[in-house]
């Protein structure tokens, strides 16, 4: 009798275990779907109304990559992780956290942010699902995408998500989020003036002038140093002291031997201009001459907060420095090589002159040749 119990147990845990797991599966594979996933309006007027004018959606081959195809992964393992994961945006929904359009676009980038580390994080695993280097026919490929896709394919580095965001949905406003930071310690800054002999950073690029109400002979480079000397209503006086290079009078350089720039000067300037001792550069030969020169900036775009300036700076390299490549930290590179991959890659950016000369700043003023 014992025997048969027993036996009957384990029959009906088969079963159970059988009917549990079916069950189970049937709601895993059935918010696999896209009608699933569009089921609430916050997904329904927003990004799959973009995705509708995507060529995933709608194409010459007739090939439709639903939702799943690029959000969730197709092995079970990986799956079941990303599900897990899921149940955060579930109680976002419940929560009301992107229930509007307003909120949704505050929210856009960051969001748009986590699906590409994710991506990132496994090799573009979702892309790959349809995408193959080995059956693409690059001579069918313009030149510029062939000689794109055949440098991935060798990169250890790159992959799919670095160069193809915004494939199905519109791209994200990176900048709004360093942008508000800015925008605070604007606000702190024109009402909180610096202290006389403080040391303090200029927010932006700013006009040079011999005295408040003189033309500008000049600019101060954004993110530079500079001492405070004197207040006068909405104007500052300070110290430049940098350096200037034998055979470059129209600029000063925050280091000796490192094309940092600390202010562009006009002949007007220059003239004023006080040296100091001169220095033989030892990788180069140069002469380096210790400058100092005294003018007026306004007062309202410098800040004695390093720290939040370089917050904004970091930000403004994590948000644009990541849309084409893994980012590369500020130590990687001299603050010369910083120079020249400024030049390069601002123009894949939606940055501002100003926002990128900050971000140049920022980057030169932690190269591996600067950093203490």
């Amino acid at each position: 009798m014992p025997g048969k119990k027993i036996i009957a147990a384990v029959i009906l845990g088969m079963v159970a275990g059988i009917i549990g797991w079916g069950g189970f599966n049937t709601v895993l594979h059935a918010t696999n779907r896209m009608d699933f996933c569009i089921s609430c309006h916050e997904m329904r007027d927003n990004v799959y109304v973009e995705y509708q004018q995507s060529a995933h959606f709608q194409n010459p081959s007739g090939v439709r990559a639903t939702c799943p195809d690029c959000h969730v992964p197709r092995d079970w393992g990986h799956m079941l992780v990303r599900k897990i994961q899921a149940s955060g945006e579930l109680f976002h929904w419940a929560k009301g956290s992107i229930d509007s359009p307003e909120k949704f676009q505050a929210k856009r980038h960051q969001l748009a942010k986590r699906e590409w580390e994710r991506l990132r994080a496994s090799d573009s695993r979702e892309c790959r699902n349809c995408h193959s280097f080995d059956a693409m026919a690059f001579h069918k490929q313009s030149i510029r995408a062939a000689r794109a896709m055949r440098d991935a394919a060798k990169s250890a580095t790159q992959t799919c998500i670095d160069c193809h965001k915004a494939v199905a949905h519109k791209m994200p406003d990176i900048n709004a989020g360093h942008r508000a930071m800015m925008a605070e310690l604007t606000q702190q800054a024109q009402h909180s003036p610096p202290q006389l002999g403080v040391t303090v950073r200029s927010l932006r690029p700013l006009p040079l002038r011999s005295d408040p109400q003189a033309e500008p002979e000049g600019e101060l480079a954004a993110g530079m140093t500079v001492r405070v000397l004197a207040i006068a209503g909405d104007q500052a006086q300070v110290a430049l002291t940098g350096w200037r290079r034998d055979g470059d009078d129209a600029r000063l350089y925050a280091r000796q031997g490192k094309r940092m720039a600390l202010a562009s000067l006009t002949q007007t300037a220059r003239i004023r201009v006080m040296d100091g001792k001169a220095v033989e550069d030892a990788d180069t030969g140069q002469t380096w001459t210790e400058a100092r020169l005294d003018a007026w900036v306004a007062r309202t775009a410098l800040t004695a907060d390093s720290q939040s300036l370089w917050a904004v700076a970091e930000r403004m390299a994590d948000d644009n420095c990541t849309l084409c490549h893994a980012r590369k930290p500020a130590g990687a590179y001299t603050a010369n090589d910083w120079l020249g991959h400024m030049n390069t890659m601002k123009r894949l950016t939606p940055l501002t002159d100003d926002e990128a000369a900050l971000l140049l700043a920022y980057q030169q003023s932690h190269a591996k040749d600067t950093t203490p």
